[in-house]
C-alpha cells in the first residue's frame, strides 16, 4: 500500500491516459500506388487510406508536389462490419505525373501525429517508339512463362487508344483447371510519338490447379470510333474496330518432390507471427490468455493458407486447456498481385500449477522468387502457471497484517486521493462496460440466423453445381463460400467453419469433411454430388417454409 501511495501520481495519469489509448490505439494512415515503374509522360495513382477519425483530405501535399504534378484528386468513405465492430475507412486518390525521370520518392505524408511510409517510383525516359498510323493497340501478356501449380500468375490485357471509343467490349477470360481472380482495373495516360494515349489495363490473378501446359485463350476487343461533333440522333459513330490478342501457353510445374510440408504454399513472401493477450509465463491457476496467430502471404489467396493451432500439440499438457476462438480469412490486392491473410485465435485456460513448453510451430513454404524452400517458424513458448493466492492468504493469521497495513495507508494518504482514484476507477469501468454492451448489441444484430436464407443467387448455385459435378474440391470450396455469403446475408464471405455452424447437421458434416480434405493428400477421391445435394435440400427446406419461392436454377 505504501508503494502504491508513493506513486499515486503515476496511477492518476495512467487512468486518464487510458481513455485516449482506447480511441487512438487502432488509428492508422497508409499509402499505396498502383504502379511503381513508369515512364515520363505516364501517370500513376496514389491512394491514401485512413481509419477511425482520420481525414486524409486534410493532408499537406506540399512535399509531394516537388516531384509530381497532381492531375486529379477524389475521396471516398466506406464502412463495413467485422466481428461485430463497425469499421470506417476513408480514402484519398491522387493521379500523379512525374516532373522528371530517375528514381523519385513519394515522401512520408503526415497527419494527426501519424505518417505514411515513403514510396520509391522508378521513372524511365519518355518512349520514342514510332507508333505509325495506328490509333488503337490491344495486346495481352503474362508476367511469367512458367509457374508452379496453385501459384499466382498475373495476366494483363492492355488497351491503348489515341482516339475516343464507344461501345468498348472485351471477351471473358475462361480457363479450365484454374481459378481466376479479377484485379482492379488501371487507367492512365501516356504521351508517345507526339500523341496522348489513354491506356486501360485489365489484370487477372490466375491460380492453376493442375500441372502441365496451361493455355490462356485469345481475348477479343471490339468498339466504335467516336467522331467529333454530334448528329441529330446523338453521338457520331465512325468505323468499327475489332482486335484479338494471341493465345499464351504457360508451363505449370508440379509440387517439388523435396517439399516437406503437407500443405503446398508457393508464395513470393510469407510472414508468420503470434501474440498473447497476457504473458504466458506469468499466469495463475484459473487465469486465461488468448493466443493469436497471423499469417500473410504474397501470391496466395486467403483460402489457401492453412489453419494454425497448438490444440493438437497441447493435448499432452494436462495442466493447460486450449479452446478455439475467432478466425478471419481475407485477402487484399497489392500492386504485384494478391496477398492472403489469416488470423486465428485460441484461448488458453490454466487449470493446474506447473511449467510447460509449447512446441515450435513450423510452416514450410516455397519461395517462388528464389525458387527455394523456406521455413516460417514460431519459437517454443514457456508456460508458467502459479498456484492461486488463496493458500498464502489462509496461512496468514487473521487480523495481524491486514489491519495494520490498512491503518498505515489511511494515515499516510489524504481521503480526497482515495476518493479521486475510486471515482476514476468507476468511470473507467463504466466506460468499458458501455463499449462492451454496444459491441455485443452489434454482434447480435449482425450475427446470421439459422433460419435466414439471405439473398441466394441462382447463379451461385449453378457455379456450385458445376464445381461439384467436376469433383474439384478447391473450386467447390470457392463456390460454397460465395453461396454461404448470400445464405448468411453478410458483407464478406464466411469461412467454412462458420458456415458449418449455420446449416443443418448433415450439410455441416459434409462441409467440415471438405475443409479437412482440402489440406490432405486425398483430394482426387472427393465426389461432389453429395455436397451439392445437401445444399439443394437446405434451400428446399427454406423454400417450403418461406412465402417467397426460391429459384434453384435460372430459367434462361
Amino acid at each position: 500500500m505504501k508503494i502504491f501511495a508513493g506513486n499515486w501520481l503515476t496511477v492518476f495519469w495512467l487512468l486518464l491516459g487510458s481513455f485516449a489509448a482506447i480511441s487512438t490505439a487502432d488509428a492508422r494512415i497508409d499509402a499505396s500506388v498502383d504502379r511503381s515503374d513508369i515512364a515520363m509522360g505516364e501517370t500513376l495513382r496514389l491512394t491514401v487510406t485512413a481509419n477511425e477519425d482520420e481525414l486524409p483530405d486534410n493532408i499537406d501535399l506540399t512535399q509531394l508536389e516537388t516531384s509530381f504534378d497532381i492531375l486529379q484528386r477524389s475521396s471516398a468513405t466506406s464502412a463495413r462490419i467485422i466481428g461485430g465492430e463497425r469499421n470506417v475507412t476513408r480514402t484519398l486518390e491522387l493521379d500523379l505525373a512525374p516532373k522528371r525521370d530517375g528514381l523519385l520518392t513519394i515522401p512520408a505524408l503526415t497527419y494527426g501525429g501519424r505518417q505514411t511510409t515513403p514510396i520509391r517510383i522508378k521513372v524511365s525516359p519518355q518512349s520514342t517508339v514510332n507508333v505509325g498510323d495506328e490509333v488503337v493497340y490491344f495486346d495481352a501478356s503474362a508476367n511469367n512463362e512458367e509457374v508452379y501449380v496453385q501459384a499466382e500468375l498475373i495476366f494483363s490485357i492492355t488497351l491503348q487508344q489515341a482516339i475516343n471509343l464507344d461501345n468498348r467490349a472485351i471477351s471473358e477470360l475462361d480457363i479450365s483447371n484454374a481459378y481466376v481472380e479479377t484485379l482492379e482495373q488501371k487507367s492512365y495516360q501516356r504521351r508517345t510519338g507526339g500523341r496522348l494515349w489513354q491506356v486501360t489495363e485489365l489484370r487477372y490473378a490466375i491460380f492453376p490447379q493442375q500441372s502441365g501446359p496451361l493455355t490462356i485463350p485469345a481475348i477479343t476487343f471490339s468498339g466504335r470510333e467516336l467522331l467529333p461533333g454530334r448528329s441529330l440522333l446523338g453521338a457520331r459513330l465512325g468505323r468499327r474496330i475489332a482486335l484479338e490478342s494471341k493465345p499464351i501457353t504457360i508451363n505449370v510445374k508440379p509440387v517439388p518432390a523435396s517439399f516437406p510440408g503437407s500443405v503446398w504454399l508457393p508464395a513470393r513472401q510469407l510472414n508468420l507471427a503470434s501474440r498473447w493477450s497476457n504473458a504466458p509465463d506469468q499466469l495463475t491457476v484459473g487465469d486465461s490468455s488468448t493466443r493469436t496467430f497471423e499469417m500473410s502471404a504474397e501470391g496466395l489467396q486467403g483460402s489457401q493458407l492453412p489453419p494454425i493451432t497448438t490444440l493438437m500439440a497441447s493435448r499432452a499438457l494436462p495442466g493447460l486447456k486450449f479452446y478455439p476462438d475467432q478466425e478471419t480469412i481475407e485477402q487484399r490486392e497489392l500492386p504485384t498481385g494478391i496477398e492472403g491473410y489469416r488470423l486465428q485465435s485460441e484461448a488458453l485456460v490454466a487449470t493446474n500449477p506447473g511449467n510447460w513448453t509449447l512446441p515450435e510451430l513450423v510452416i514450410p513454404w516455397w519461395n517462388t522468387e528464389s525458387d527455394t524452400l523456406e521455413i516460417a517458424r514460431i519459437p517454443p513458448v514457456a508456460i508458467n502457471i502459479l498456484p492461486t493466492l488463496s493458500a498464502t492468504v489462509e496461512s496468514t493469521p487473521a487480523g495481524v497484517a491486514d489491519d495494520s497495513v490498512l491503518d498505515a495507508a489511511l494515515s499516510n494518504n489524504p481521503v480526497w486521493l482515495w476518493q479521486l482514484l475510486s471515482a476514476l476507477g468507476w468511470t473507467l469501468a463504466a466506460f468499458m462496460g458501455w463499449r462492451l454492451f454496444h459491441a455485443q448489441r452489434r454482434r447480435q444484430n449482425t450475427s446470421p440466423s439459422l433460419t435466414n436464407s439471405g439473398h441466394i443467387s441462382s447463379r451461385d448455385l449453378v457455379a456450385l453445381r458445376l464445381a461439384c459435378s467436376g469433383n474439384n474440391p478447391w473450386q467447390a470450396r470457392q463456390a460454397l463460400l460465395v453461396w454461404g455469403q448470400g445464405w448468411l446475408d453478410v458483407d464478406t464471405a464466411p469461412t467454412l467453419s462458420v458456415l458449418a455452424q449455420h446449416v443443418d447437421s448433415a450439410l455441416s458434416d459434409e462441409i467440415r469433411w471438405l475443409d479437412t480434405l482440402l489440406w490432405s493428400d486425398t483430394q482426387e477421391s472427393w465426389q461432389g454430388d453429395k455436397l451439392f445435394g445437401l445444399v439443394k435440400d437446405q434451400c428446399e427446406k427454406v423454400k417450403q417454409s418461406d412465402s417467397e419461392a426460391l429459384t434453384l436454377y435460372p430459367s434462361t
